[in-house]
């Protein structure tokens, strides 16, 4: 695979398990802990790409990484909200303390990317050449899928 395509493979996988994570978190009449939605998660991919005890490993500590750093962001989601919320009500926009939060929330993803992108390369490095064809697959479905309703 071209190192190109291996790139867009990973921006999009952690696009797809960060969204799969933030799916299973935002339904929380489901009744699950975070963890118990990881390992629905893993499950559903296990199953899917036919992962080893290894490569299930591997997915499982991205889809930990993800998770934990999606319940980070949600912790702050309320207060930020609230001061948006607050900005768009004064009578003149604070351009500073809007591009402050924006620069706080930049910030905050780019400590953390590291983190998904290692866990990611492990995984990714784990899989077998026919794994990683069923994921491209997945992952091109996917995104012809998503672009349903654009008209480009």
């Amino acid at each position: 695979m071209k190192l190109s395509k291996r790139i867009i493979a990973a921006a999009l996988l952690i696009v797809g398990s960060s969204g799969a994570v933030y799916a299973f978190s935002k339904h929380n009449d489901w009744g699950m802990s975070p963890e118990e939605k990881v390992e629905f998660v893993t499950d559903r991919v296990t199953s899917k790409l036919d992962l080893d005890s290894k490569q299930q490993q591997n997915f499982a500590e991205l889809a930990t990484t993800v998770a934990r750093i999606m319940q980070d962001a949600r912790i702050t989601k309320a207060q930020d909200l609230t001061e948006i919320e607050s900005l768009l009500q004064q009578p003149s926009f604070n351009q500073a303390r809007a591009l402050e939060l924006v620069q706080q929330k930049t910030s905050m993803i780019n400590e953390k990317a590291p983190l998904v992108i290692a866990s990611l390369a492990v995984f990714l490095d784990s899989l077998s050449a026919e794994q990683k064809q069923q994921l491209e697959k997945f992952l091109q479905h996917r995104h012809k899928h998503s672009r349903h309703g654009d008209s480009d």
